[in-house]
């Protein structure tokens, strides 16, 4: 956290453009403030200056008790940096970002949208890999275990009597039969994978009608291709016939026993090119290089003109806390190469609520960008100019203070995970806090 966090405070930080706005600023050590008087405040737009005034502005406001109160009409959408002049040769510095109507109206929410448990092949079970992410500040969390469609619903049942703020989001990583390609069912109302497992005949009936259906198209490489194009089709329309959002997985995953990576650079531009998916997991990955190759692809796609793709970041985690086990235990389990993922990469979605509907709108309309976040690294953010330049407002100036109160409710359902009955009430009396925060921090009218 920026240390000027710690001792100051302003709200809102986030505020409509061309509106006039009243902004406070709290100084936590009151010493350092006159307690009755006027100070300087030096206000410097970042990106975008008033073209009639080329230096900063310079207004005077009245500091009385520790707070500074002061009117004042951003014109741009932009991030402000506000010097304030505690003394002639001592100031602090704090933000303020303006945003257009459209953005303005939207909670900017933490998720990871590719999350597995022990319902699969991951370490944690359902609630307690719950617990660890809203202690780790993420508002949603979409449970993907391979194949299978109930780790959400069990991480619901479990806290189910008591109040908790972290949306738990159903989904699954769809393996389609033979199909290296591995697809996100994010948030729909039914297990696609149960489709094929209970009733091939449907699938494999289906899958020839799509394949068939493209024998004319001459950009397949062979009939292999052309039968892989058909299988990713036909898992994109069945989620969308559950209302899901269809995300494309780690498409540059490194596959040990083939030494190669997961999709052939031929087969990912065609099935960006046929719109074969909604979203694409544009950053996760078991490496640097594989969050490369994936980025370079991307942005290579965007040049040629078929990337309108919202992109997301799903970590991919199959477990939590770092080498769980060691020697035989993991050797057995097949898992010596796992990746780890936790909070190294995720995503941030402008939604108008923390609802499962309403964040799936919000990415189909491209309000979403992709981080990652080695540890030891800096985080990098990932999408539309426009909202990059607002998320990293946000990293820097309201997920730290968001993130503190994420803490302690996490901590609280990992508690209740693991069986102390005390955490349940106290759960249930910290419940609303991140909504009051940001209703501290947004000025929405």
């Amino acid at each position: 956290m920026r240390k000027e966090l710690h001792y100051f405070d302003i709200y809102p930080k986030v505020v409509q453009a061309k509106a006039q706005t009243t902004i406070t600023i709290h100084c936590k050590e009151r010493y350092f403030i006159p307690e009755d008087g006027d100070i300087k405040i030096v206000i410097s737009p970042m990106t975008e200056f008033v073209r009639t005034i080329l230096a900063p502005i310079e207004i005077y406001a009245h500091a009385q008790g520790g707070v500074i109160k002061f009117d004042y009409l951003f014109e741009k959408e932009q991030e402000y940096r506000l010097k304030i002049m505690l003394k002639e040769d001592e100031w602090t510095s704090l933000s303020v970002y303006a945003l257009e109507e459209d953005l303005y109206k939207l909670m900017p929410l933490k998720g990871d949208t590719h999350v597995h448990t022990n319902i699969s092949d991951g370490w944690e079970s359902p609630e307690t890999a719950a617990g660890y992410y809203r202690k780790a500040g993420f508002d949603f969390i979409v449970i993907s275990d391979h194949r299978q469609y109930k780790g959400a619903e069990s991480a619901r049942s479990f806290f189910e009597k008591t109040k908790y703020d972290l949306l738990i989001i159903d989904g699954e990583e769809v393996h389609a039969p033979k199909n290296p390609v591995h697809i996100v069912n994010f948030g729909g109302d039914a297990c696609i994978s149960d489709i094929y497992r209970n009733d091939p005949s449907r699938y494999e009936s289906e899958l020839q009608e799509i394949a068939t259906s493209l024998e004319s198209n001459p950009n397949f490489c062979d009939d292999w291709e052309r039968q892989i194009y058909a299988s990713c089709l036909w898992v994109h329309e069945r989620i969308k016939e559950v209302g899901g959002l269809s995300v494309l997985a780690h498409p540059y995953a490194l596959v040990n026993a083939a030494d190669a990576y997961n999709v052939p650079d031929s087969l990912l531009e065609l099935l960006f090119k046929g719109k074969c998916f909604d979203a694409i997991e544009l950053t996760g990955g078991r490496s640097p290089a594989e969050l490369n190759m994936q980025l370079a692809f991307y942005y290579t796609a965007c040049k040629k003109g078929y990337c309108d793709f919202p992109v997301l970041g799903g970590s991919d985690a199959h477990n939590i806390v770092k080498e769980p086990f060691t020697g035989s235990v993991l050797k057995k389990k097949g898992v010596t190469d796992r990746p780890f993922g936790f909070n190294e990469f995720y995503t941030i979605v402008f939604a108008k609520s923390n609802k499962t509907k309403e964040i799936i709108t919000a990415i189909n309309q491209g309000y979403s960008v992709a981080i990652d976040h080695y540890e030891g690294g800096a985080v990098r953010v990932h999408g539309d100019y426009r909202l990059v330049s607002y998320a990293l407002f946000l990293l820097s100036e309201y997920f730290p203070l968001h993130d503190d109160i994420c803490y302690e409710e996490g901590r609280l359902m990992l508690d209740m995970a693991y069986g102390e009955t005390y955490a349940a009430a106290e759960l249930d009396r910290k419940s609303g806090q991140v909504n009051r925060l940001m209703q501290k921090y947004y000025d929405w009218k």
